[in-house]
């Protein structure tokens, strides 16, 4: 009989191919042919890798209907197939300056020498908002009132830092994505997602396609724009893509503005693009394998930790000081990533987490149990090495952790005291969370045993932790949880080791009085199950 561990690995092993195949139909279609049906064919109308046009750039506030829109970059010259980068600056109309409205750029791209420039019958054109509006965020400061306010370097308008209704930002980025090869379209199974970018020049054949990209905006890029600014900086990216990254990319715009009406906030939207945003197949599939198996292991490690704990009627090996730091740490690093405005992705498995925790907490401290009994011996032996692991490690901790926050309030500027201490206990608890788990080293090393630990959701959690430096770098998150991902690793390094050292003979009683059947039920993912004799 299959465990379920395994049937929902098999699950995502399908799915992950499924998924796989899909993508693979989007970056590598099917192309047109002469041998099929020629008359039902769609050419390119110039030969990309030949051909130069010229790309112009005209802007105006869309709040003023009939404004005629202001000439503002031209890039003459141009190969569909070679990337470039440009910076200029932009003449801001009153209107947005004045928090009334939004400004759009219209993009036209012709033949170069075309006779009627941006009105000849072979120039295609693309209109875009370059602008938003945000609550302007809080602004840091030093809490002592030493130095100067962090805003003044900022330039924040005065109408904007006294109120907190949303106020106009200007996007400092805009990406301008081409067709980099030639390719011929079938009429009849012409792809939906592009059909509204495509302009005909005749009945086989198309205009160049260009697409100003929407899901390369980032939250970062934002600026605010003063009641005193009268030009911005807009830098220009000009990026060749395959067909199958443009349709990805044109169908992840959809997608991805969907979100926003299941609760999503900006800057979630903005992590899910950073994912697609590398359009490079294989690290794309990789990322979707990753991230299928990231959840399965986390609901196996969770799953099989419950099992673990429920089972347990015992706190022989388990270092009560350990559950209480996790427990603590876990509700100061949930308020951390609230404050940090973190992403959903690494929030809501750090709220379950603290949930299993604390029910852990009253497993430990038998509050669920209060009619249990004095402990036995075993359990008082681990009670005492955990009081002089915890002992032990108060040497090192208490003047650190007391010095960091001093000086944290001294020389980093901060939003608010609430955000000070936050931040404070959230980099003890980053800094100093390898320590804290110790004191189970401690244990599983004077007592000579690992037998008391969940080594099942041990592994799947270890599986996660790997999974997780990759995420490190790709979704958006705090320094400092991102370097705790790392230190993880070397924590269960370490517990390997003492697996190694001290391994669990099953067929014998070990020093708690336990023995482990071999012969394990049908509903073994709970880990191995623990009699107690």
């Amino acid at each position: 009989m299959p465990s379920f561990g395994g049937v929902l690995i098999s699950l995502a092993c399908i799915y992950v191919a499924y998924v796989g195949y899909q993508f693979l139909s989007i970056f590598y279609p099917k192309e047109c042919t002469a041998s099929s049906s020629t008359a039902y064919c769609l050419q390119p109308a110039f030969p990309l890798g030949k051909a130069k046009f010229t790309l112009e750039l005209y802007g105006r506030a869309s709040a003023v209907p009939g404004t005629k829109a202001e000439f503002i970059f031209a890039e003459r010259s141009l190969k569909l197939t070679e990337p470039f980068e440009r910076t200029f600056s932009v003449p801001l109309p009153v209107q947005v300056v004045k928090n009334a409205s939004d400004y759009q750029i219209t993009l036209a791209l012709f033949p170069e020498g075309a006779s009627h420039g941006v009105h000849s019958p072979d120039a295609v054109h693309s209109t875009i908002t370059v602008t938003a509006f945000r609550k302007p965020g809080a602004r840091a400061r030093n809490l002592l009132g030493a130095g100067e306010d962090s805003s003044s370097k900022l330039g924040v308008g005065s109408e904007s830092a006294k109120s907190d209704s949303p106020w106009i930002h200007w996007r400092s980025v805009l990406t301008i994505n081409s067709l980099n090869s030639p390719f011929a379209f079938d009429r009849n199974a012409f792809p939906p997602e592009l059909q509204h970018l495509v302009k005909l020049q005749s009945q086989d054949a198309y205009l160049p396609i260009i697409s100003a990209s929407r899901l390369s905006f980032k939250e970062a890029d934002l600026v605010q724009v003063n009641s005193t600014d009268t030009r911005a900086l807009l830098t220009l990216r000009f990026e060749p893509v395959s067909i199958g990254q443009l349709r990805l990319l044109q169908t992840l715009e959809l997608s991805v503005e969907s979100l926003k009406s299941f609760g999503f906030r900006d800057t979630d939207i903005d992590d899910v693009k950073a994912i697609f945003n590398d359009t490079n197949f294989y690290l794309l599939l990789l990322t979707i394998f990753v991230s299928v198996f990231h959840l399965v292991f986390d609901f196996l490690a969770f799953k099989n930790d419950i099992a673990f704990w429920r089972q347990m009627d015992r706190s022989v090996g388990i270092s009560s000081t350990a559950v209480l730091w996790r427990c603590i740490s876990g509700f100061v690093v949930l308020l951390y990533l609230a404050e940090e405005k973190t992403s959903l992705l690494v929030v809501a498995p750090a709220a379950v987490q603290l949930v299993i925790e604390l029910w852990k907490l009253s497993k430990v401290f038998k509050l669920s149990r209060p009619g249990l009994g004095a402990p036995i011996g075993a359990e008082r032996k681990t009670g005492a090495l955990d009081s002089q692991g915890t002992r032990y490690l108060s040497y090192v901790m208490l003047p650190l952790c007391a010095g960091a926050p001093i000086y944290s309030l001294m020389y980093v500027p901060h939003k608010s005291w609430y955000s000070w201490t936050i931040n404070s206990m959230a980099n003890c608890v980053y800094a100093f969370g390898f320590l804290f788990m110790t004191p189970q080293l401690f244990i599983n090393y004077k007592m000579k045993s690992v037998a008391h630990l969940p080594w099942k959701a041990l592994t799947y959690k270890a599986f996660n932790t790997f999974i997780d430096d990759l995420f490190a770098f790709i979704i958006r998150m705090p320094t400092a949880h991102r370097l705790a991902c790392f230190r993880d690793d070397v924590i269960f390094i370490i517990y390997m080791y003492q697996r190694w050292l001290y391994p669990v003979d099953k067929s014998r009683t070990n020093e708690f009085g336990q023995s482990f059947d071999e012969a394990e039920p049908s509903s073994g993912d709970a880990g191995d199950k623990v009699k107690s004799e």
